[in-house]
């Protein structure tokens, strides 16, 4: 039997880094079918929920304005957080597929900086529109 090296063929970390990046991918992708999904096909429970708005895939969207205001917001700071998260796991991903490259890893870090600075700006965000807007004008509460 002759043996299966050639030298034009990538060994050993490439098939690894492949190997994972294909999981990954998968698993990316197979969470954007099931939220896609269940996004645009609503439960005919949450068509009962809804007796003063707009029903859609993402649930209740209400036709009040100042609902809807509260909606959005808690809507964006939600993608803002899962967005954060997924950041940071591809910068930790970033890092374990470095493999000793310098530029790689700093990389890396910078991706997780980055999401991590977004989230406490968000997380300030939120601690600011409640103290000025609930506790100091006494306006409704965006987060109940």
């Amino acid at each position: 039997m002759g043996s299966l090296y050639h030298p034009c063929l990538p060994t050993g970390r490439f098939y690894a880094k492949l190997y994972l990046m294909k999981f990954f991918l998968k698993i990316i992708l197979s969470a954007i079918f099931f939220i896609s999904f269940a996004l645009l096909f609503p439960s005919p429970i949450q068509a009962l929920d809804c007796p003063e708005g707009i029903n859609t895939g993402l649930g209740c969207i209400p036709a009040n304005p100042n609902e809807l205001a509260v909606w959005v917001i808690q809507r964006a700071v939600s993608m803002g957080g899962g967005i954060a998260f997924l950041l940071s796991l591809f910068g930790g991903i970033t890092i374990i597929l470095a493999a000793g490259d310098p530029e790689k890893i700093n990389q890396g870090k910078q991706i997780i900086g980055a999401a991590v600075s977004g989230l406490l700006f968000i997380i300030l965000t939120v601690f600011f529109l409640r103290l000025i807007g609930a506790d100091i004008f006494q306006l409704p509460s965006f987060f109940p």
